[in-house]
């Protein structure tokens, strides 16, 4: 069961803005969303900004959601969470054809793509910790990963097998 009131929760920046229009549907200091699978609301109070001027950090009310406050939207988050390694793979080659001569005149290992492995810091629900390697989640939004042989009691790694935003255009 989820923590309803927590003292601290992580959204991620892609659910959240400085201020909403017609179209966006995230938190916004002048728009309020509404949390995933526990019923409440979020309303920013406050936003901490780095030097920079990057939001670091939202101070919000948590409201019990009725029909006198029903966002426009619902946002993903965590509560109770723990830090893992995200790995994310595009095309291992540059070329369709990389054995081919004439399309890699230098050979396949010459046709790799550096950025084909990106890695990121992502928080995860704690109840993944001590999974069994090989266990899938479904990452909403984002795609189905798998707990790599990597993972350690202290830093759980998954890696990307199916990406739900795949744009079949891209080469």
């Amino acid at each position: 069961k989820q923590n309803l009131r927590p003292e601290k929760a992580v959204v991620s920046t892609q659910s959240t803005g400085d201020t909403a229009d017609k179209d966006y549907r995230r938190l916004a200091t002048d728009q309020t969303v509404g949390l995933k699978h526990v019923g409440m609301v979020a309303t920013v109070v406050e936003v901490k900004k780095d030097v920079s001027g990057k939001p670091i950090e939202l101070r919000v009310n948590i409201e019990k959601l009725d029909d006198k406050n029903k966002p426009r939207a619902f946002i993903q988050w965590v509560s109770d969470y723990t830090i893992a390694e995200v790995r994310n793979y595009t095309r291992l080659f540059n070329h369709r054809s990389p054995e081919d001569p004439e399309e890699v005149p230098d050979g396949f290992l010459s046709d790799v793509n550096p950025d084909s492995l990106k890695k990121y810091c992502a928080h995860v629900e704690s109840r993944v910790r001590n999974t069994p390697v090989y266990t899938s989640y479904q990452f909403e939004r984002i795609g189905y990963y798998t707990v790599d042989q990597d993972s350690t009691e202290t830093k759980m790694v998954f890696n990307n097998t199916v990406s739900l935003r795949e744009d079949s255009g891209k080469s």
